[in-house]
């Protein structure tokens, strides 16, 4: 008996560990994607250098490029716009509907509110990813990744 209670409370201890572990983890994981949002624009809504879109790819209207990386087929597109940490998963939605316009399918997606709000969507049988984030104060940014 005593050692089945032995057994019971280590692993009680190993979830609590575990589970404020995690917590600690998301705290500081969702203080890194707002941690500029009420910050001044002025160093962050710029753009960097002479992004060009890839072949094929629009983006919706009212959205700023900011810049373009690219690596082999994939590309990793950088837009802002208007909108607060309130408006992310509006903001996602507006996206995914104009990408659908396009010729694009919503396959997926998943949000925290006022955090982040991400969606998956397929063109042709290639799935791609948008993420939209707080930028700054103000402005938000979408992170397509395109194939």
């Amino acid at each position: 008996m005593k050692r089945l209670t032995s057994l019971l409370v280590g692993v009680v201890v190993l979830a609590l560990v575990a589970f404020v572990g995690w917590r600690v983890f998301e705290h500081f994981d969702q203080q890194d994607k707002i941690k500029n949002a009420n910050k001044s624009c002025d160093t962050f809504d710029v753009v960097k250098g002479t992004p060009t879109l890839p072949s094929g790819f629009t983006l919706p209207s009212g959205q700023k490029l900011l810049n373009v990386q690219t690596t082999g087929k994939t590309s990793v597109i950088f837009a802002s716009l208007p909108g607060s940490r309130d408006d992310l998963v509006s903001i996602r939605d507006s996206v995914e509907h104009a990408l659908v316009a396009n010729g694009y399918k919503v396959t997926g997606g998943d949000q925290e509110p006022t955090f982040e709000a991400d969606g998956t969507v397929s063109k042709n049988g290639v799935d791609d990813t948008i993420n939209v984030r707080p930028l700054c104060s103000g402005r938000a940014v979408v992170r397509y990744t395109v194939h």
